[in-house]
């Protein structure tokens, strides 16, 4: 079987970017046809920086599918980081 991971409903996987704002709706549309990945989400659009948020258990695929992407996209890795809330999540019985 694949890579077995333990969920962990209250972490967040952040891999910071930063790719030309004339690319960034174009790397969101590309995300969207990998379905359940992650998201993009703009902390500095003008400035080109981005986040990508996903599971730490899809840390891998995340930076293949980074790795696959065209070089003339300008995507450029700049960092990541584990968000952890600080309360217990409110999981649906």
């Amino acid at each position: 079987m694949g890579n077995r991971c333990q969920v962990q409903y209250d972490q967040v996987l952040i891999i910071e970017l930063e790719i030309p704002v004339a690319h960034q709706i174009l790397l969101q549309s590309i995300l969207q046809g990998e379905d359940g990945l992650g998201l993009i989400r703009s902390f500095d659009g003008q400035g080109g920086r981005q986040q990508f948020w996903t599971t730490p258990c899809q840390r891998q695929d995340a930076y293949q599918w980074l790795a696959s992407l065209p070089e003339k996209l300008g995507c450029c890795i700049t960092g990541e980081w584990i968000w952890q809330s600080c309360s217990e999540p409110s999981i649906p019985a």
